[in-house]
């Protein structure tokens, strides 16, 4: 009896030494995920982007993305290699910009780098695709496969609200030059809601758009803003 315990403690021993064995080769090896913009991707592998939401003359837009370690950090330098996904892009180079290394400086488990959207008008028609993900260096392998890649998908469309049957009242008939028009001088707002606005701050807003309206037309004499119907643009 005594025999049998001991060659089934043995047997346990040697299968937790291989298990902890295959645990520390796991740890030992670095590794690197990458971490998108909370407010854009909230924990996802992808984000979802339009330039519709920017002030007027905004080209670009910079998307913070972290290159963490799944590991400890080292005493030294570590770069981690960035590359494009080209079968699952659809941008063109020309529409963004990105490092094809980063440096997790000594003593850091991480580090920061900007992948750069930028605005074209062929954003107005259809969005675009860009996928990055971690490659092999001589300092860290892929993470996990869900978060070993990030994805940007970006535009710069605009649609007609949902609620624009309450907001004919104060900006007049639809058109997608006239609400882009007013995204563009809202002073940041992204949308009108008809439920946390006043009519008062809503009355505000047309009176708003339509003396930038006025100056836009001052502006350019002879060629005052018409919409995508040919009809002019007006909040009166």
């Amino acid at each position: 009896m005594k025999k049998a315990i001991y060659i089934a403690t043995a047997a346990l021993m040697t299968l937790a030494s291989c298990s902890s064995d295959e645990d520390f080769f796991y740890r030992d090896e670095a590794r690197i995920r990458l971490v998108g913009p909370e407010i854009w991707t909230a924990g996802s592998d992808s984000l979802t982007f339009s330039f519709v939401t920017t002030a007027a003359g905004t080209t670009e837009m910079a998307m913070d993305v972290e290159a963490q370690i799944m590991g400890s950090a080292a005493d030294h330098d570590r770069t981690a290699n960035i590359a494009v996904v080209s079968d699952k892009t659809t941008a063109t180079a020309d529409l963004y910009l990105l490092p094809t290394a980063v440096t997790i400086p000594a003593g850091q488990a991480k580090a920061t780098f900007q992948v750069i959207l930028k605005r074209a008008d062929v954003l107005a028609t259809k969005s675009v695709r860009l996928r990055i993900a971690v490659e092999p260096s001589a300092d860290f392998q892929k993470g996990v496969n869900e978060e070993d890649h990030l994805t940007f998908i970006w535009n710069d469309q605009i649609s007609k609200p949902k609620n624009w049957a309450q907001l004919e009242e104060f900006f007049g008939e639809y058109s997608d030059t006239k609400y882009r028009f007013m995204l563009e001088n809202a002073g940041g707002l992204t949308e009108f809601d008809t439920d946390a606005l006043t009519w008062a701050q809503l009355q505000s807003y047309k009176i708003m758009f339509q003396n930038a309206l006025n100056d836009y037309n001052a502006a350019h004499p002879g060629n005052p803003l018409t919409d995508e119907n040919g009809n002019l643009v007006s909040f009166s």
